[in-house]
């Protein structure tokens, strides 16, 4: 038996759970490794594991050092994003670092696609225990299973594919709108006050931000931290892109828009919430808080932030203009 196929039980193992539908190990620049679960058409090997590689690779430029996992949710399903290489696992992580096999560059990672009703908890624990026996399964193999280079050949590909379920390829379009949101004085206000709550609600609070198209910043509050206001702004382009990107992720897994993420540390909680036009950004410490409580807390504030962004928007189009009124306008008055 070789490695992949190896992997591939491990793989299966949390296909077995209740709700799961789809596991794929991946590496970091986007080269699907192994599957277990639904069937895939060609075009969607690559373009799921490439749009998930990129959501990783923003979550690790997050935070480097301490991410667990990454978890999307939409109303169709929730997708969970864990790196091989997570800071849970030091003792194995050293070992395999010594041998060469793995290094603190977070390589490879694990994409799973779930029920909306699926039990997290099952598959956290499980998805631990399979991180743990791949890297004992690479440590055992005594192949290094480096990455390959990003340019694939015919051979190469069709190699892959050959490691997947292939189904028929289903044509579909989808058209995306530009816009462009600006916010009036007394928004602005409301949203500064809506932040200011929110900040009072949330005693480990590091910041909070509301993000507009293109990852400019409407609104934000820092708290218990200097440090991260100059980094601020990239932060805020860096979340509304992982958010894009999960958009797109999550259309070609399921044909549903992602309505939040969570990014699970070792020390904190990043949670990033779809509003529309834009996006309601937050990170918080754990020594006070219970996921379970935040969860409830986060969304009183993101809904009346999402109705305030709701009212700007029907405000500018009540002021957009016909460009075919206005050309013949100009016809008349020349």
């Amino acid at each position: 038996m070789d490695l992949k196929e190896k992997i591939g039980i491990h793989l299966d193992q949390i296909k077995q759970l209740k709700g799961v539908e789809n596991v794929v190990l991946t590496q970091r620049d986007g080269n699907p490794i192994q599957s277990a679960g639904v069937w895939f058409s060609k075009d969607e090997i690559f373009n799921v594991s490439s749009a998930t590689s990129a959501i990783f690779n923003v979550g690790i430029h997050l935070h480097p050092n301490d991410l667990k996992y990454i978890l999307i949710e939409g109303k169709k399903a929730k997708i969970l994003i864990a790196p091989l290489n997570s800071p849970i696992h030091y003792s194995l992580n050293r070992i395999l670092q010594q041998q060469g096999i793995l290094d603190n560059k977070h390589e490879f990672f694990i994409a799973i696609t779930a029920q909306p009703n699926t039990n997290l908890g099952g598959i956290f624990l499980q998805t631990s225990e399979c991180l743990k026996k791949i890297k004992t399964t690479l440590i055992t193999s005594g192949e290094s299973f480096k990455p390959p280079l990003v340019q694939f050949d015919e051979q190469r590909i069709q190699s892959i594919i050959k490691g997947f379920n292939v189904k028929e390829n289903e044509n579909f379009n989808f058209k995306v709108s530009s816009f462009s949101l600006n916010l009036s004085e007394n928004i602005s206000m409301e949203l500064r006050k809506v932040l200011s709550n929110f900040s009072i609600a949330i005693p480990d609070l590091k910041y909070a931000h509301i993000t507009i198209e293109g990852g400019f910043i409407a609104s934000k509050i820092l708290k218990n931290t200097n440090d991260k206001e100059e980094n601020l702004d990239n932060i805020s382009a860096m979340s509304y892109s992982l958010f894009q990107t999960a958009n797109r992720c999550a259309w070609l897994l399921k044909k549903m828009n992602a309505e939040n993420i969570l990014l699970d540390c070792e020390n904190s909680f990043q949670f990033i919430h779809g509003l529309g036009k834009a996006i309601f950004s937050t990170e918080m410490g754990k020594s006070r808080q219970r996921l379970g409580l935040i969860r409830l807390i986060i969304p009183q504030f993101s809904n009346k932030i999402h109705s305030l962004i709701k009212r700007a928007s029907e405000i500018q189009d009540q002021r957009s203009f016909d460009i075919k009124t206005m050309l013949g306008e100009l016809i008349i008055k020349g």
